[in-house]
């Protein structure tokens, strides 16, 4: 089989609009062999280049006859793979995704560890924005999604009420690590868990 019919099938078999790095693929053939068949492959409308270095394997609306790109966090995550940084959202998703607000970000800015920059994807432009690395200890999992949602609210805005928002959209497990997370949390915050926790009569570790 040439490296082009292998690199042809390792798509196929990903799901419709899967986003994957095209170092995945270098196991198939050498990087030159690799390049030239996602070059034609991308000509030929058989995949879409989504940023640089990530691909999609296309997948179709039906009603305009035009493929949809990926999620942004999705290509986001890949292209901070590929530059060996990790990513979470930055405070105005942070706080949609986990129900504290309804207004939805109209450009996508993710923390990250890695550099801050832009990239394209689509028409759409992607920002990364440095933050401390101890920030992003729990950077991809819905407790550094929680702390992102925490620091961007600030001391005044966390309420009880929000702390409860937080409790019932994590697992127990995670809101147990959430208000343990004495590295990750401004002082403020953990005082405001205490409150919440004493609030209830529940017995404080």
């Amino acid at each position: 089989m040439t490296t082009a019919n292998a690199i042809r099938d390792a798509i196929e078999a990903l799901p419709e609009g899967k986003a994957f790095p095209a170092k995945d693929l270098l196991q198939l053939g050498t990087r030159a062999a690799v390049d030239q068949a996602l070059y034609r492959m991308t000509r030929d409308n058989e995949i879409l280049r989504v940023a640089r270095g990530i691909y999609a394997r296309p997948k179709w609306n039906k009603y305009v006859n035009a493929p949809v790109m990926p999620e942004p966090y999705e290509v986001a995550e890949l292209v901070a793979k590929t530059r060996g940084a990790k990513i979470g959202p930055t405070g105005a998703e942070a706080v949609h995704r986990l129900g504290l607000s309804t207004q939805m970000p109209t450009q996508p800015v993710y923390a990250t560890t890695g550099r801050t920059g832009e990239f394209k994807i689509g028409t759409s432009t992607i920002r990364f924005r440095h933050v401390a690395p101890r920030q992003m200890q729990y950077a991809g999992t819905p407790i550094g999604t929680a702390i992102a949602a925490l620091r961007y609210l600030g001391k005044e805005q966390v309420t009880p009420q929000v702390i409860a928002t937080l409790e019932q959209a994590l697992t127990k497990e995670d809101f147990q690590t959430l208000r343990q997370a004495t590295t990750a949390l401004p002082g403020w915050a953990m005082d405001k868990f205490y409150e919440y926790e004493a609030r209830r009569g529940r017995r404080i570790p």
